[in-house]
């Protein structure tokens, strides 16, 4: 799974605003510290506030937070926010083969089902709680291990 610019940086965004609790960061703090430039954090912070992921306080006080607890927003969210479904239908179309190959794609895109649903499962069951847990960087790898 690769990721675009954009949803390395949601993602950044997304982390630093767990890390700050209640405090609300402003573009620039938000800029200065996760070495995002200006112009583009205002195009990911449109994103993930028109997707009810962060939500924005006017003045000079003011800034950006998580619109809900960090434990209640999965990666998952994140990333559908970003780039829409997390992992997109497949495009083997068994119509247009040969006989022959019919089958084989068949089990195949079976296979490619199976990742797909795990794949999301696992987006879905992170926290950016879990992501912003500050400490023994041990433990944390050990709280998002999975096992296949």
């Amino acid at each position: 799974m690769r990721f675009s610019k954009t949803t390395d940086y949601a993602l950044r965004i997304m982390v630093a605003l767990a890390v700050a609790g209640e405090e609300r960061l402003s573009l620039k703090a938000l800029s200065r510290r996760e070495h995002i430039p200006r112009k583009f954090l205002e195009h990911v912070i449109r994103i993930l506030k028109d997707s009810g992921l962060l939500q924005s306080t006017p003045g000079p006080k003011g800034g950006y937070n998580l619109s809900q607890s960090s434990s209640l927003i999965t990666v998952g969210q994140i990333l559908q926010a970003v780039q829409g479904p997390l992992l997109p239908d497949e495009r083997l179309d068994p119509e247009n083969l040969p006989e022959h190959l019919k089958d084989p794609i068949e089990r195949l895109r079976i296979v490619i089902n199976d990742i797909r649903v795990f794949a999301r499962q696992r987006l879905e069951s992170v926290t950016l709680a879990d992501l912003a847990k500050v400490g023994d960087l041990q433990e944390a790898r050990d709280a998002l291990m999975y096992y296949i």
